[in-house]
């Protein structure tokens, strides 16, 4: 059902994309400032506390290879919470696979994604830093990173349908969730008998392999991080498709 509706989740991504964009003057180009200007802040700082580098690399590198991640999967969550709801006038009146709403604005918010990347290359100009042999594994993550929101976001989508308040609470949450990840900071701070509980957080496990990919330095439990993310994010995509594609018959009802 969902391979058929491929198309149609397409062309609802587009169309998400172009009317976000249409009317704004940096149209795409706030794919890339978003995470730039964070990363600027963040250095900035960083410099009043006093400069330093992790692992010989350079701190506006290190930060924006978190941030790249990071700012596109609170987009596609915010997004995919909201799809149902946003389409309630349309869900009355045609018949679609319903699981199609969620995973086009994952989608939609892919293309900030791929954008996003592009801020990658343009630091490591600016820091003189060499590419590692391990950036050929940063698809890897990236595609990670996009099946972990959609597996999240088709579970946001069904449960805001339920309880709407989780909609007001999305923003804290995230805004939590981002203190808890090492992305301003590096996850050599965590205690060692902490590593194995702080991998539960499967964003975790995908922001250490966007770094590891983009500088080759990886903190020595990343192996951990990454695959508990993996088998999380695995988890979560499946379990969220049944139990949509389980429920969505019923899901005006709810509404």
């Amino acid at each position: 059902m969902i391979w058929e509706s491929r198309e149609l989740t397409l062309l609802l991504a587009r169309r998400n994309v172009h009317l976000r964009y249409q009317y704004t003057v940096a149209g795409l180009g706030w794919a890339l400032l978003q995470p730039l200007l964070t990363v600027i802040v963040l250095s900035a700082f960083r410099l009043m506390m006093g400069y330093r580098t992790t692992d010989n690399v350079p701190y506006g590198l290190y930060v924006g290879t978190s941030l790249v991640p990071w700012t596109f999967f609170v987009h596609a969550l915010t997004l995919s919470a909201h799809s149902v709801l946003k389409h309630t006038s349309v869900l009355f009146k045609v018949h679609f696979p319903r699981i199609v709403l969620p995973l086009s604005s994952v989608a939609g918010a892919a293309a900030d994604l791929v954008i996003g990347l592009a801020l990658l290359p343009i630091l490591m100009i600016y820091f003189r830093f060499l590419p590692h042999w391990t950036i050929l594994l940063l698809p890897l993550f990236a595609l990670q990173v996009v099946l972990f929101a959609a597996g999240l976001g088709i579970w946001m989508a069904y449960l805001n349908t339920k309880y709407r308040d989780l909609a007001n609470a999305l923003p804290f949450l995230t805004q939590l969730w981002f203190f808890l990840t090492p992305i301003a900071y590096t996850s050599n701070v965590i205690a060692d008998k902490w590593r194995p509980l702080a991998g539960l957080n499967p964003m975790l496990g995908i922001i250490e392999g966007f770094r590891y990919a983009i500088t080759g330095a990886a903190n020595p439990f990343m192996p951990v991080w990454a695959l508990t993310s993996l088998a999380i994010t695995a988890f979560l995509l499946v379990t969220g498709t049944y139990r949509f594609l389980q429920t969505e018959d019923i899901l005006t009802d709810l509404i």
